[in-house]
C-alpha cells in the first residue's frame, strides 16, 4: 500500500504508513528504502541519505539500494560518493554499471581517496572501451584529469602520459587523443613526442587551415628549442605560404632572427605586421622595439616599449630587461637603472 501510494505521488500518507511499520519492525531494510525514497521526493536529501545508507547496511547486496543512494550522491554533488558505490555494483554486474559514466565517477572516488594506480587504472578501462565513442572518453577525462596541484602533476605526469597514449592507440584517428598526447608530451619537456603529435594532428586536420598553421608553428618552435634553427626557419616559411600574416610565427621568427643578429631588415617586417595586427600585444611589441634597439634605433624603440609597460609588461622580466638596455642607451640611466631592478626582481 506505501509503494502504491509513493507512485500515485501521496508521498505524506505513504511516509505516514511506513513510520508505522517501522514501529513493528524497525530493522526492515525495504521499509527503510521506502522511507528514503519519500524524503527524497520532499527534497530533504539528508534525511534521505541517512535511510538509504541504513537500508544498504542492512541488506549490502541488494543492487536496487545501491544504485539508488549512488544517484541521490549525484543529485547532491557527491561523485566520489557515487563512484564508491558504482565501483562496487559494475564488479557485480559490468554489462550494466562498467560503462564511461560509471566508470568516470569511480575514478572520482579513487582520485579523492588519492590511490592514483586505481584512479588511472579506471580511465585506461574507459579509454580502452570498444562501446565508448571518442567524445565521452574525451570528456571524461578532461573532466578526470583537470586541478591537480601542480606538485602532484608533475609526481603522477609518467601515468598521463602512458594514459594518453592508451587512449591514442584505441582512437588512433582521434583529434581529442593526439591533442592530449601532444599537451601532456609539452609539460614533460618531451620534444620529439610534441614533434611527432603536432604532424599527426595536421595529418587527422589536412583541411584545416588553423590545425596547419598551428602545427608548423609548435614544430619550428620545438625544433629551435633543441638547437635547429634551419628546421625551424623551414617551418615557418611554409606557415607563411599557408597565411603571410599569421602573427605568432612572424613573432617568433623575427625574434629568434634578432637573437642571431641577423637578416634584421627581414626580422623588422615581419615584427611590424603583427604590431600592426595587435597594437597592445605586448610581446609583439618588445620583439620590434628589441629588434629597432639592435639597429641602432634606440629613440625610436622606446615608444613600442612604453607601450609595451601599459599593456602587460611589467610581467615580463625579458621585456624589462629589453627596455633598461633601451634607456640606457638613450642615457637615462636612472629609468634604466629602475626597470632593470624590476627585471632582476621577476627573475628571483
Amino acid at each position: 500500500d506505501a509503494v502504491m501510494q509513493i507512485e500515485e505521488g501521496r508521498i505524506d500518507s505513504a511516509e505516514h504508513l511506513l513510520d508505522s511499520l517501522r514501529t513493528t519492525a524497525p530493522d526492515n531494510d525495504a521499509i527503510l528504502y521506502y522511507m528514503g525514497i519519500c524524503r527524497y521526493a520532499k527534497r530533504d536529501f539528508t534525511g534521505a541519505t541517512g535511510h538509504l545508507k541504513e537500508a544498504v547496511r542492512l541488506d549490502p547486496s541488494n543492487n536496487w539500494y545501491l544504485e539508488t543512494l549512488a544517484n541521490l550522491y549525484i543529485y547532491t554533488g557527491e561523485p566520489a560518493e557515487a563512484g564508491n558505490l558504482y565501483g562496487i555494483l559494475a564488479e557485480r554486474n559490468p554489462d550494466r554499471f562498467r560503462n564511461s559514466y560509471t566508470l568516470a565517477l569511480m575514478a572520482d572516488a579513487y582520485r579523492l581517496k588519492r590511490d592514483y594506480p586505481n584512479f588511472f587504472a579506471t580511465l585506461t578501462t574507459l579509454v580502452q572501451d570498444e562501446n565508448t565513442d571518442d567524445e565521452q572518453k574525451y570528456q571524461a577525462l578532461i573532466g578526470s584529469l583537470g586541478n591537480f596541484d601542480f606538485r602532484t602533476f608533475r609526481a603522477i605526469l609518467p601515468q598521463m602520459d602512458t594514459l594518453t597514449m592508451r587512449y591514442a592507440q584505441a582512437e588512433p584517428s582521434s583529434v581529442h587523443a593526439h591533442n592530449l598526447c601532444l599537451e601532456i608530451a609539452v609539460s614533460r619537456g618531451d620534444n620529439e613526442a610534441v614533434i611527432r603529435e603536432s604532424e599527426t594532428l595536421m595529418s587527422l586536420q589536412p583541411d584545416d587551415k588553423e590545425a596547419q598553421l598551428t602545427g608548423l608553428s609548435i614544430i619550428g618552435d620545438t625544433y629551435h628549442a633543441i638547437g635547429q634553427s634551419r628546421k625551424a626557419y623551414k617551418k615557418y616559411e611554409q606557415a607563411l605560404k599557408i597565411d603571410p600574416g599569421y602573427c605568432p610565427v612572424l613573432n617568433n621568427y623575427a625574434y629568434y632572427l634578432s637573437q642571431e643578429r641577423r637578416r634584421l631588415c627581414k626580422a623588422t617586417k615581419m615584427s611590424r605586421i603583427t604590431i600592426d595586427a595587435e597594437p597592445d600585444n605586448a610581446t609583439y611589441l618588445d620583439t620590434y622595439g628589441w629588434i629597432l634597439y639592435l639597429r641602432g634605433k634606440a629613440k625610436e624603440a622606446k615608444p613600442y616599449f612604453k607601450h609595451a609597460m601599459i599593456y602587460g609588461g611589467k610581467e615580463s622580466e625579458v621585456i624589462l630587461r629589453h627596455y633598461s638596455k633601451v634607456l640606457e642607451k638613450l642615457g637615462e640611466k636612472d629609468l634604466a637603472d629602475y626597470y632593470r631592478g624590476l627585471a632582476d626582481n621577476k627573475k628571483k
